[in-house]
């Protein structure tokens, strides 16, 4: 029974979760960057020059009574608070300063020197005292203090981007880490799943999770141990199907030899019985070499080949067996003596002549025009094109032309076997290191291209 995802495991919940975990960090940091980059300016002493300019003013006891908050006393300097002897006006505040900095000139009025501190876009100074009175004065900053202020905001602001910026990233690497690596897990184990991997390395770990994406790593890993099952159990029906009936198809061919005499020999009935006796046995001969690429039974056998000599006797083997059909092959460049791009590498033989001749054989079964074998050099591969000049194959058909049993458009296969020769050619090829794709020809037809590697080269024209 399939492990269902509990609510409290939600991938979404989860999400939100982070989400707004992250998003209230990341402002969180930001305000109390702010907050310490933009902390208030710490009172200073008050220069002696300033004191000592102001002290003739300040020296005489009716003129600090007389100083009420907004009053200009002299130059820039204007009283901003007061404190008196006694009465119910004993304090008094300048209303605009107070209405949003009343902590700070209570503070100010507390402090037991003559300090300064700037306030909006003023100088805030004092206490000055004289017997039981004090006030606080204010005057304009200069052009180098509102220069010091405008930086202090700036850094404010700097503090404030780079938290948003420090913590954008750290969110794009957590989730990066918990979201977006089991989704590229997920999407590397489905590509081993396609290439028939039953246990995919990367699902080792995800599975474990609670969440959706655990339950799809389940479900995955399920899949892959079914489709192998399946392919397995198709493989072994296949071989054991092909290989059991070998033998009664051995003995149908000595009994049909055995009693076909010389009278016989026009008969076309046991023409016809003849042929498609050996049109089975090639049928089911195929079936196994299949079954035998498809589960890593053929091994290797390297030795030094040279590729164009295998195609041109492979041309030679056709004409034997029917001229007209050989004949139809041309191996590029014609023969005038030059090798053109053909390699002498070190491969298998046997193999190497299994998928060409499959490809050769089905181009010759979709047409009756020529079929073009060319050969291209790379700096480490090489690739050989089998090229028929036929109609084509619709473009949406070309990757199922690889798939066994698959024979494309009913009208055209009417003397095309049961669809298993590309496939074969495929599975070779793979074995061998290369690859076979398909492609319709610019020019018409269609071509069917081997592409090996290099590294067994012995020798290159």
């Amino acid at each position: 029974m399939t492990q269902r995802t509990r609510w409290y495991k939600s991938l979404s919940l989860r999400l939100l979760v982070l989400f707004w975990m992250l998003l209230f960090g990341v402002a969180s940091s930001g305000y109390l960057l702010a907050l310490w980059f933009s902390k208030p300016v710490l009172p200073e002493p008050l220069p002696v020059e300033v004191q000592n300019s102001l002290a003739p003013l300040l020296s005489d006891v009716e003129t600090f009574r007389s100083l009420a908050p907004g009053r200009l006393l002299a130059g820039n300097y204007r009283v901003a608070a007061s404190v008196g002897a006694s009465g119910p006006e004993r304090l008094q505040l300048d209303r605009l300063l107070a209405s949003s900095h009343q902590r700070v000139l209570m503070q100010q009025l507390e402090a037991s020197e003559p300090e300064q501190v700037p306030v909006s876009d003023r100088m805030l100074i004092g206490p000055f005292s004289l017997e039981q009175y004090k006030i606080l004065l204010t005057r304009p900053l200069t052009e180098q203090e509102r220069l010091q202020q405008v930086i202090s905001e700036q850094r404010a602001q700097e503090a404030q981007t780079t938290a948003l910026f420090v913590g954008s990233l750290v969110i794009a690497i957590i989730l990066g880490i918990w979201l977006v690596r089991p989704l590229r897990i997920l999407t590397m184990a489905t590509r081993q799943i396609a290439k028939g991997s039953d246990a995919p390395l990367v699902l080792k770990q995800l599975p474990r999770r609670s969440d959706e994406l655990g339950e799809l790593a389940r479900a995955l890993h399920t899949t892959a141990h079914d489709l192998t099952v399946s392919r397995d159990a198709q493989r072994r029906l296949l071989s054991d199907v092909s290989h059991e009936l070998r033998s009664p198809l051995a003995r149908m061919q000595v009994a049909l030899m055995l009693s076909q005499d010389d009278e016989d020999s026009d008969n076309p009935h046991l023409q016809q019985m003849h042929r498609d006796v050996e049109r089975l046995s090639a049928i089911i001969e195929r079936i196994l070499s299949l079954s035998r690429l498809e589960n890593g039974l053929v091994k290797l056998n390297r030795l030094e080949l040279d590729t164009r000599q295998l195609v041109e006797q492979l041309v030679a083997d056709l004409i034997y067996v029917d001229a007209k059909l050989g004949e139809r092959v041309k191996v590029l460049p014609d023969d005038d003596g030059e090798r053109g791009d053909w390699p002498v590498i070190a491969s298998d033989s046997e193999l190497l002549r299994l998928v060409i001749e499959n490809l050769v054989r089905n181009a010759l079964q979709y047409t009756d025009n020529e079929v073009h074998l060319s050969c291209q050099l790379a700096d480490d591969s090489f690739a050989i094109a089998i090229r028929d000049f036929g109609d084509g194959v619709p473009e949406a058909q070309l990757q199922q032309l690889f798939e066994p049993f698959f024979r494309g458009d009913p009208a055209r296969h009417h003397k095309a076997g049961v669809g298993l020769g590309m496939a074969l050619s495929l599975r070779a090829a793979t074995v061998l290191g290369g690859s076979v794709s398909a492609r319709n020809h610019p020019d018409g037809g269609l071509e069917v291209t081997i592409s090996l590697p290099l590294h067994g080269t012995t020798e290159r024209a």
